[in-house]
């Protein structure tokens, strides 16, 4: 994830960008926030699958504002609720959409993982019907079916400034673009140590 902020930072550098939403296991210190619009916050309901749907809401509200919105959000979030790309591609709404795709529902890997811990299980089984992988999911795939633009698998973070540098190209063509990006399944430390101690 910090290689992940990092890389999002230098790809959005220079641009008005409104972070539409960020995921779950995002660090709040990898990126300053200097204006109201600068991040829109979370759902505030614990929501899955709200994401792509709040991402389309907020680029119709941010239209002619001259900020450019961009949501990163988690690969079970984006399956949940892709149908929402759709009405962007169909009515023309630019966004940019970045998927953090660690291809898990990695949120609830970590509740199993400190369950596991408490009741004496295997930690190692925490994945059994959490992995979405084999088969991975290509979500540029699924977004091109529907009408948007589309970049990836992205694997590394000269790849994916490269691909938000394109993305904001397109965007401003006119496009809605998703950019899907491998990440390994992680959170930012503390949120990590507080979800898996039995304190947490």
């Amino acid at each position: 994830m910090p290689a992940f902020a990092a890389a999002l930072a230098e790809g959005l550098s220079g641009e008005s960008v409104t972070l539409v939403r960020l995921p779950l296991g995002w660090d709040g210190a990898s990126l300053p926030f200097r204006h109201p619009l600068d991040y829109l916050g979370y759902d505030g309901g614990a929501g899955i699958g709200s994401g792509p749907g709040m991402l389309v809401g907020a680029a119709l509200a941010l239209e002619g504002s001259g900020r450019i919105p961009v949501a990163v959000l988690g690969d079970g979030d984006t399956m949940m609720g892709i149908s929402a790309f759709w009405s962007a591609a169909r009515y023309s709404i630019p966004l940019i959409a970045v998927v953090c795709n660690n291809r898990s529902y990695f949120n609830d890997e970590v509740h199993q993982e400190k369950v596991a811990r408490m009741r004496g299980r295997p930690v190692e089984n925490k994945g059994v019907g959490q992995e979405i992988r084999e088969p991975d999911i290509d979500f540029a795939a699924i977004a091109r079916a529907q009408g948007m633009a589309a970049i990836g698998p992205v694997g590394s973070g000269a790849e994916m400034v490269g691909a938000l540098r394109q993305a904001v190209s397109l965007y401003r063509e006119g496009a809605s673009v998703l950019i899907d990006v491998r990440v390994e399944p992680a959170y930012a430390e503390a949120m990590s140590k507080g979800m898996t101690e039995d304190g947490g």
